[in-house]
């Protein structure tokens, strides 16, 4: 690769530049380790990048998503439906998958019907964000905190199930409040996988990756499984891995066991997050600027309050466009079609309006629970 199109490839991919340039910087201050790598979290993310192919390629995830919606005409149980279709994939295949599946639906739908749908993704891209926090494998800060912090399935489900079951609630009073109109919408079912051995070779990889995240098997299992499926019958799917996203996973680690090396780094956030209060405040309002993956990452080397890290970054991933990588992603789909003006004021004010009051909602249970 030239010297020119190294620069034109790294400026498309601004999260993983910036990430080189800090880790590098930091480096010079302190040597970060090779064994700070979280393999587990990398080898079952690739695995799971080759299964959301092959579910797209065969069009699984599209079918499930068609015969969802087929049966919901109004806007408000069209939205509803898609939603909750929205949500279902984010805790089985992770947020962004089910947005790169559910928004051009959506698109799809809005567009024979002359209507713009910028209030349905909007509420789709909170429903990915709240649902997937259920799940330990619903989004990539899920899975590294519930291995970082060696949790049960078990803990994690009980710890995220309150958060859950308020985004939930606010997710219906939104749809209800924001879907007012009375167009009839025309939607129909279509089920169709267009290649049986792909979507069942894919499927046995995904049950094994789940297994793994479980720790039912060891995660290279599910990773020479998924290698091994997809070098024999679609090699081509390793070229649509995201290797700059693994790689911006590999520099969270080092970077964060270089800021941990030094001294006067670690006391200081060690003071920030001196409290159970100070980690869900801190988590949330650095994922506005920095995203709620790499401040899951950040943060975690400076407190043992993992419950309320996983909250903070949850909650966190509402707000700004930049706070989740997934509410990037459904932006980025609707902007190809639609002026983004409109949806970015909505986004904001309804984004920080359920982040507020999602946060409440947390804060006080944690007061009622002790």
């Amino acid at each position: 690769m030239s010297k020119t199109n190294l620069i034109k490839t790294l400026a498309k991919e601004p999260l993983f530049t910036a990430m080189l340039v800090l880790t590098a910087v930091m480096s010079f201050f302190s040597r970060p380790q090779l064994s700070s790598i979280n393999w587990n979290v990398i080898t079952t993310l690739f695995s799971l990048m080759l299964v959301r192919t092959a579910f797209e390629k065969c069009h699984f995830l599209t079918s499930v998503a068609g015969i969802s919606t087929a049966y919901f005409h109004t806007q408000r149980s069209l939205s509803l439906a898609l939603t909750a279709v929205t949500g279902f994939l984010s805790m089985l295949v992770t947020n962004d998958v089910a947005l790169l599946t559910v928004v051009p639906i959506t698109i799809l739908i809005a567009e024979k019907e002359g209507e713009d749908p910028f209030i349905l993704i909007i509420l789709e891209t909170i429903s990915a964000n709240i649902f997937s926090s259920l799940t330990p494998f619903g989004n990539p800060q899920n899975l590294y905190l519930y291995s970082y912090y060696n949790m049960t399935a078990a803990d994690f489900f009980r710890i995220m199930l309150p958060l859950f079951v308020f985004g939930v609630a606010l997710i219906i009073l939104l749809n209800f409040s924001l879907n007012r109109s009375n167009h009839q919408y025309h939607t129909s079912a279509i089920f169709q996988i267009t290649d049986p051995i792909l979507f069942w070779g894919a499927l046995a990889v995904y049950v094994l990756n789940i297994l793994s995240v479980l720790r039912v098997l060891n995660s290279w299992i599910p990773f020479v499984a998924a290698v091994a499926f997809f070098v024999v019958y679609r090699p081509g799917f390793f070229l649509s891995v995201d290797y700059f996203l693994l790689g911006t996973f590999v520099l969270f680690f080092l970077f964060t066991d270089s800021v941990t090396g030094i001294p006067m780094v670690k006391t200081v956030l060690s003071a920030m997050l001196n409290s159970k209060a100070a980690v869900l405040a801190d988590s949330a309002l650095i994922s506005q600027v920095l995203s709620n993956v790499p401040t899951a990452v950040l943060i975690s080397g400076f407190t043992p309050h993992y419950r309320e890290l996983l909250y903070g970054v949850a909650i966190g991933g509402l707000g700004t466009p930049v706070a989740s990588l997934a509410s990037m992603i459904s932006y980025k789909i609707y902007a190809q079609k639609y002026a983004g003006g409109k949806y970015m004021k909505v986004f904001l004010i309804v984004n920080f309006a359920t982040l507020i009051l999602l946060g409440l909602a947390i804060y006080l249970y944690e007061l009622l629970a002790g």
